[in-house]
């Protein structure tokens, strides 16, 4: 059950910053796409997720996407981003982690991982070794997604425990 529990908890990936990874040990973000950097429905990026990848970038760290929908959702949204990606990473199983890892050149224990899924992103990155990144889902009004996140509750709180507790210690 410890592997369902995230290091860290964040309301969106705007609240993630490249000095608090770097603090962490990590020169490399694995970000997922549908509901962690927009919509399901998004086509296209928004505006600030460009300044968001960009202050990535400048902070030093190496971005990838890493998703478990198909190359020509993914790729669209990615080249118009200007990221690399991985579709059909088939996720939470290790192959799509270390396969980004290595497309990096990094070690998984220089990773965070960056998702809106605990049984998904959050339970992948903690088998893989990687920090663990959760962000409140985009489409949370969505009936499927809703359900999904009530049977999350509980480990979302668990993670915003280990993280407050860990700040507290810092």
């Amino acid at each position: 059950m410890r592997k369902l529990i995230p290091d860290y908890v964040f309301e969106s990936v705007y609240e993630i910053s490249p000095a608090m990874l770097r603090a962490r040990g990590v020169r490399g973000v694995l970000i997922d796409l549908d509901g962690t950097m927009a919509s399901c429905r998004a086509a296209l990026p928004p505006e600030q997720l460009h300044g968001f990848i960009r202050s990535l970038r400048e902070g030093g760290m190496q971005v990838l996407v890493l998703s478990n929908n198909r190359e020509n959702r993914v790729g669209t949204f990615c080249r118009a981003l200007g990221v690399a990606f991985i579709s059909r990473a088939c996720k939470p199983f290790r192959r799509g982690f270390r396969q980004a890892a290595e497309q990096l050149g990094l070690p998984l224990s220089q990773c965070a991982v960056v998702g809106d899924q605990i049984f998904t992103d959050v339970f992948g990155a903690n088998r893989v070794g990687a920090l663990s990144c959760y962000v409140q889902t985009i489409d949370r009004r969505l009936f499927w997604i809703n359900l999904r996140y009530q049977l999350e509750r509980g480990f979302i709180a668990c993670g915003r425990r280990r993280m407050e507790a860990r700040v507290n210690h810092e």
